[in-house]
């Protein structure tokens, strides 16, 4: 409940661009191809300026996207993962292992302030992670190898993108893809679980509602494209949810002061 008040305090100050066109949205997603696998052998560097060569781990491997210089979700997005798997008491390095790789090419001094802002009550995953920056042609081919397809808006230098977590087993099959800011602790324990044990991801059905309500559905539920054409409406809706729901939380309070205040009284 607190990562998700942080959360719905980070979009309530955020400014919405409107500079994708519908089109340019319909290319944002995470479809993984059949067989998709951990694109091993693709050459980084990581958040301390040294070369990191991608490549098959002991244990899971949990892998996002992200813009370090984003505005809207990235930064939020690494914070909720990385505080779930500390939720479900899985350690990394022993459990699994954390992988960001950047977008673009903000490079190490961008991902270290990423690391330093969203992850300040968690050391043990701060150590752990990998924030990983690449070459455009090193990005492409990771993006098309897990068919992950994000849309840059030139006009705000950020990137739309799906919110996705890919877990992979330590043998490099893809086993889950879930939605970075919707994925409890238990959810991503038994993804974590299940690609320890080599499952293999089975592809969710296709959504029918591809009209404005199913795509703010789909966008608040991983917050994928945080920006773009529809970001006036979904922003506004989000915040005037978080709005209510701060709302609620002070007659929440304010009723139970009344009410313990009356008892004092009777008594």
């Amino acid at each position: 409940m607190t990562r998700w008040l942080a959360f719905l305090a980070v979009l309530l100050v955020q400014p919405a661009s409107a500079a994708l066109t519908p089109a340019q949205l319909a290319d944002v997603g995470a479809t993984p191809p059949a067989g998709a696998a951990l694109p091993v052998g693709l050459s980084f560097v990581d958040q301390s300026g040294r070369p990191y060569r991608l490549s098959y781990a002991a244990t899971a491997t949990v892998l996002l996207f992200a813009d370090f210089s984003c505005r809207h979700i990235c930064g939020p997005g690494v914070t909720l993962t990385a505080g779930a798997l500390h939720d479900a008491r899985l350690k990394p390095g022993a459990d699994y292992r954390m992988i960001v790789i950047g977008m673009d090419q903000d490079g190490p001094v961008l991902a270290r302030h990423l690391a330093d802002e969203r992850l300040k009550g968690l050391p043990a995953e701060a150590a752990g992670i990998m924030l990983l920056t690449g070459t455009p042609p090193i990005i492409a081919r990771a993006e098309q190898a897990l068919g992950y397809h994000a849309v840059y808006d030139a006009g705000a230098d950020q990137f739309a993108h799906d919110a996705a977590i890919y877990v992979f087993s330590p043998g490099g099959r893809l086993s889950s893809l879930l939605p970075e800011t919707a994925s409890t602790a238990a959810q991503l324990k038994a993804a974590v679980v299940g690609a320890r044990q080599d499952e293999a991801f089975i592809p969710p059905a296709p959504k029918s509602d591809t009209g404005f309500i199913g795509r703010v559905s789909a966008i608040c539920y991983g917050l994928a494209s945080a920006h773009g054409i529809y970001a006036g409406p979904i922003v506004l809706t989000l915040r005037i949810g978080g709005v209510l729901i701060c709302l609620g939380l002070g007659l929440f309070v304010v009723g139970s002061l009344r009410r313990h205040r009356s008892a004092q009284d009777a008594a």
